[in-house]
């Protein structure tokens, strides 16, 4: 016999040492959050050059009522845009039901959806907006279909934008590993609260490395809202694409090209109008710069995104407009923004 032999034969101490707060913290978290956090499968047909062919899906989704309301990401329940044919849900305890689409919203990126069931494991809803940089979270989903996974990280930023206009800002950033088939999941706080919808990783190799963003709950709960009163969620829209005048390389680029206008400090330069637009409506052309959106300076695209976040459609907004070194104010009704528009 060896040292190594009586060392692997060891049995271990009966008594085995409390866990930490913090295990124990990360635990009950878990335990409550996991249960309502499902599996979506998703199935339809695309077309292709040699017919159509079936193509599958799959991603997360939280249970958020007792009687079968699942709220999950837009695009998990989509294949190539449109509505999958088939959508199931299977819960922890391997229970399977076929999921009915009550609404969506591109914009924010969340379906809700219904199941016939009853008694089902609900996740309990927390306040985003009491989260600070440095909390602890768990991510819980469906990653890459091994099944309920839970991984852990904090708050490493909040009121994030991704990029792109058609991308809302204001998301959750965390370290938690998030990873293809997470979409649709539940972040939640360490009191296992659910405190955001797990949306898209930031990857210049298409896995985690860290950086992942969550929808914050507590605008889950408005377009939640929306859905169930109206059926769908309209996006107020301007029609406009545009960039931060400020920006170095945007202030650069202008004066290379145009060195003889003086372009106001601050502002959103419009670089596209889209034909039968409000924006068109109201006589927006590119090349303006919006410096005022009702009565208040405009200095960031996060400030034009919010406003358009928690504006409605038919809401009147006065943008004070500059053109060829003279300003003018406009007054402009938005409409409802079509999924494929800026």
């Amino acid at each position: 016999r060896t040292a190594l032999t009586n060392l692997l034969e060891q049995r271990p101490a009966t008594a085995e040492p409390a866990p930490t707060n913090f295990e124990m913290m990360l635990r009950t978290a878990s335990q409550r959050i996991a249960p309502a956090v499902v599996n979506v499968d998703t199935t339809g047909e695309i077309a292709t050059w040699r017919g159509w062919r079936e193509v599958g899906g799959r991603g997360s989704g939280v249970i958020i009522s007792a009687d079968g309301y699942v709220v999950t990401n837009n695009h998990v329940v989509r294949i190539q845009r449109q509505i999958a044919r088939d959508i199931f849900v299977t819960l922890q305890d391997g229970r399977r039901f076929r999921a009915t689409v009550l609404g969506t919203d591109a914009q924010n990126d969340i379906a809700l959806l219904k199941i016939d069931g009853k008694n089902l494991p609900i996740a309990q809803l927390g306040d985003s907006d009491r989260l600070q940089v440095g909390d602890w979270v768990i991510a819980v989903g469906n990653p890459f279909g091994l099944g309920t996974t839970v991984t852990a990280g904090i708050v490493s930023a909040l009121n994030r934008s991704l990029e792109g206009q058609g991308a809302p800002s204001g998301f959750i950033q965390t370290d938690a590993a998030i990873n293809q088939g997470n979409s649709g999941g539940a972040l939640a706080d360490s009191r296992g609260r659910l405190i955001g919808i797990n949306t898209a990783i930031y990857s210049p190799v298409g896995a985690n490395v860290g950086i992942g963003f969550a929808i914050p709950v507590n605008r889950v709960k408005q377009v939640i809202k929306e859905i169930l009163e109206h059926g769908s969620v309209g996006q107020a829209w301007l029609g406009i694409s545009y960039a931060d005048i400020s920006d170095p390389q945007i202030r650069r680029f202008l004066q290379e090209r145009l060195p003889e206008v003086r372009f106001p400090a601050n502002g959103m330069f419009i670089d596209g109008v889209v034909a039968n637009s409000p924006a068109r409506s109201a006589g927006i052309q590119p090349g303006d710069v919006l410096i005022e959106l009702n009565g208040r300076p405009l200095r960031s695209i996060e400030q034009m995104q919010n406003y358009m976040r928690t504006a409605k459609p038919g809401q009147k907004v006065t943008l004070r407009v500059w053109r060829d070194g003279r300003t003018f104010d406009l007054t402009v009704t938005l409409g409802v923004r079509p999924e494929d528009m800026p």
